[in-house]
C-alpha cells in the first residue's frame, strides 16, 4: 500500500482554526459586560461592605447613611444600611468597634481599651472646666436658649465661657430671638455630639446626670420653662 500524499493528510485533518477575529471581540465584549462597572454602584454586597468599611476608615468625621450612598452610588440605601450593620457585626468584640454617632458612622476605639489608649495616647485628655460643663448643660437640655437666659439661670456672667465652647465648636449661633434686642440663640453642634459620644440629642442623660446643678438653677431652669409655654400660648 502506497503512502497518503501530503495533500491527502491536510485534506482529512481536523481544522484547527481560531474563529474570526471580529467573532472573538465580541464574545469578549459581552463577557466584560456582563461585570459591574467600577463606581457605578452596581456592587455585589460583600464588596459593597468592603468598599465602606474603606470610606470609614479614611474619613476623620462620622459618615451618615446618604453620604455612604452618595459615594458608592449604591441605588438602594437599604443595601448599605445591611453593609454597614455586617460590619457593626463583624467589629463587635475587637479593638476598633463601629460607632454610630453624631447621626452618622464612625470607626472607634473599644470604650473596654480606654485606660491602654489614654497610656498611649500623648498628652492630657481633652476636659472641661466646672463652668464650662453647667455652661453647657444649659445650652444642651434648654436649647434654643440666649446668654442672658444662661446667665439667668447660672447667676454669673456667661459671656468668657460661652465663647470658650463656641471657639471648641461645642455649641453655635442658632438665630436670633423674636424680642427686643434680638439675643442670639444658641444650640449645641454636631461636635457636641461627637464629643459625647451621643447619636442624637435622645440620647442625653437626665439634666442631674449630666450635671449637678444646685437647686437654685434648677428652679430658674423650671421658670424659663413655665415662661416659654406662656409666650407659646400667647403666639396660638
Amino acid at each position: 500500500m502506497s503512502e497518503p500524499t501530503d495533500k491527502e493528510v491536510a485534506a482529512h485533518a481536523a481544522p484547527d482554526t481560531a474563529p474570526p477575529e471580529d467573532e472573538a471581540s465580541g464574545e469578549l465584549d459581552a463577557v466584560e459586560s456582563d461585570a459591574p462597572a467600577v463606581g457605578e454602584g452596581r456592587e455585589t454586597p460583600e464588596r459593597l461592605k468592603s468598599i465602606i468599611e474603606s470610606l470609614l476608615f479614611a474619613s476623620d468625621k462620622p459618615l451618615p447613611l446618604k453620604r455612604l450612598v452618595d459615594v458608592t452610588k449604591e441605588r438602594d440605601i437599604e443595601n448599605v444600611a445591611a453593609a454597614v450593620e455586617a460590619l457593626r457585626a463583624d467589629y463587635a468584640d475587637r479593638g476598633v468597634v463601629l460607632h454610630e454617632v453624631a447621626g452618622g458612622f464612625q470607626f472607634r476605639t473599644n470604650p473596654m481599651n480606654a485606660h491602654w489608649v489614654r497610656e498611649l495616647v500623648a498628652g492630657k485628655p481633652v476636659k472641661l472646666t466646672r463652668a464650662q460643663l453647667e455652661v453647657l448643660a444649659i445650652v444642651a437640655y434648654r436649647q434654643p436658649i440666649t446668654r442672658p437666659e444662661v446667665d439667668e439661670i447660672r447667676g454669673v456672667d456667661s459671656g468668657g465661657t460661652m465663647k470658650v465652647l463656641l471657639d471648641r465648636g461645642l455649641i453655635r449661633v442658632l438665630g436670633k430671638k423674636e424680642e427686643p434686642g434680638r439675643p442670639m440663640l444658641y444650640g449645641t453642634s454636631k461636635e457636641f455630639l461627637e464629643f459625647f459620644n451621643l447619636k442624637d440629642l435622645k440620647d442625653l442623660p437626665t439634666l442631674r446626670e449630666f450635671y449637678e446643678l444646685s437647686e437654685d438653677s434648677m428652679a430658674k431652669i423650671r421658670e424659663l420653662d413655665e415662661s416659654r409655654r406662656e409666650e407659646a400660648q400667647k403666639a396660638e
